[in-house]
């Protein structure tokens, strides 16, 4: 650098490292918003609603990780991870899931839970604070600046 930097003055600084840290956040979050908005899009148009078998259930410090056995309407006997399954299931419980025939990569979901949706939702809400935050930061920066 120029040395441009440390001549700023340290609020504004700081005020400028907030700006950069809720953009960055605010455009993880529409990341993880838009992420979450297809799955929970595909399975509301494309999804398939049917039992399954919980047939492991690992539970750690922080959650689970839910997998269940059903049969997908090819015929096949397919295992997924089910997203948004209750903790609470334990092994042989029986659950009424969604999934995309097209696409079983995400996992399926509690039919009743909806959890792409939930977290979808909760990342554009993320957004919203953070890009206000972000207005207000900006704003602050605008009024501290220094007149010619």
């Amino acid at each position: 650098m120029d040395g441009r930097w440390e001549e700023v003055h340290p609020r504004r600084r700081n005020l400028i490292g907030a700006l950069i840290a809720t953009t960055v956040g605010a455009t993880f979050m529409c990341c993880v918003a838009l992420y979450n908005g297809t799955i929970a899009i595909g399975l509301a148009n494309l999804g398939i609603t049917t039992d399954a078998t919980v047939v492991q259930v690992d539970r750690f410090q922080r959650g689970s990780k839910i997998t269940v056995e059903f049969t997908a309407q090819s015929g096949d006997t397919v295992s997924a991870e089910c997203t948004s399954c209750s903790s609470d299931l334990d092994e042989g419980d029986r659950v009424r899931i969604r999934y995309n025939p097209d696409n079983l990569a995400p996992g399926v979901e509690d039919a009743e839970n909806h959890g792409a949706r939930r977290v979808a939702l909760f990342a554009l809400a993320a957004v919203a604070v953070l890009l206000s935050t972000a207005g207000l930061v900006g704003w602050r920066l605008n009024r501290d600046r220094p007149s010619v």
